[in-house]
């Protein structure tokens, strides 16, 4: 399991605990003076989030079960409060669970999670026995869709920089491994190849050792700036290390990737070798061995290239 992935699990487990604490303090204080049946149920939420949760690695079905659990706990002990004050502050945990969403998943699905979270809780608040103003349904609107938003973007921000080559703005190999991943199951659904175009500057060392390293670092940056004008919109670009490397793209065939590789290669400011691999996107290991195949592939036509000189 990568680190991202340890991280995402790591964060729904401590979300899904809190909220157990919370919840289980909520029915100890409340028991014999309110009804606790909505925090006994969210309790049980708690309870079976954590155990979808507790085993790695996550699988999709595990990890959006254990998610949906987060999401419903809050709404679920809304629904049978009877003072407005219970009411109040179970508007804090709705927004974590929308934060949380909206740090780890692309925008577009974190605001319609986000949006159903705000209507489960504004029909929670019209349905439970608690006398609250009809106001409120719009605050609680706000208060998660901002919270997401505000808080979230700057989450994901800090997981997205963490995630890339800060000279490049390529993905570094933990990013590269996740969006490669999030690219091959979209290629598997739809029966796409993968292809993999392994990219390496020739003579780099010479470059750097007689105009500088900063100059290096210019062409490295420039190089992929290039790339991602001539790549698809969900294409992933990679760096593996010093000036290597890797594009991961689907829908291409051996013909297409190798055109794609060439004109990668070709019109930069220095000389460019490629190497490419083309399979089925399978597992993570499929990954890894398009990317050794690519790799020798390059170093094949570098050593053509050396013979032809």
């Amino acid at each position: 399991m990568d680190f991202a992935a340890a991280l995402q699990r790591r964060m729904l487990l401590g979300y899904l605990g809190v909220l157990l604490v919370l919840y289980l303090s909520s029915v100890a204080s409340a028991w014999g003076m309110s009804s606790v049946r909505g925090e006994i149920i969210s309790v049980a939420l708690c309870v079976v989030g954590l155990a979808l949760a507790a085993r790695a690695p996550l699988g999709r079905l595990r990890y959006g079960l254990a998610v949906t659990c987060l999401c419903a706990v809050p709404v679920a002990a809304m629904v049978f409060h009877d003072v407005d004050a219970a009411q109040v502050w179970a508007v804090v945990p709705l927004m974590f669970s929308a934060i949380f969403v909206r740090a780890w998943h692309r925008p577009a699905t974190a605001r319609v999670v986000a949006t159903a979270i705000a209507v489960a809780a504004g029909v929670a608040l019209v349905v439970a026995p608690a006398d609250v103003p009809v106001q409120w349904c719009g605050m609680f609107a706000v208060c998660i869709l901002a919270g997401a938003e505000i808080v979230g973007v700057l989450l994901a921000a800090l997981y997205d920089a963490a995630l890339r080559d800060p000279l490049t703005g390529a993905w570094n190999r933990t990013g590269l491994e996740r969006r490669a991943s999030e690219l091959m199951s979209r290629a598997a659904r739809r029966a796409e190849s993968l292809a993999v175009i392994a990219l390496d500057i020739d003579d780099f060392k010479v470059l750097n050792d007689s105009a500088g390293h900063a100059a290096g670092d210019r062409v490295l940056a420039q190089l992929v700036r290039d790339w991602r004008g001539q790549l698809p919109d969900q294409a992933v670009v990679g760096r593996l290390g010093g000036d290597e490397f890797v594009v991961v793209v689907a829908g291409h065939d051996d013909t297409s990737a190798l055109a794609l590789a060439q004109r990668l290669a070709a019109g930069g400011p220095v000389q460019v070798s490629a190497g490419i691999a083309v399979g089925q996107p399978l597992d993570a290991r499929t990954l890894e061995a398009l990317i050794a195949r690519a790799d020798s592939d390059l170093y094949r036509a570098k050593r053509e290239r050396k013979r032809a000189s």
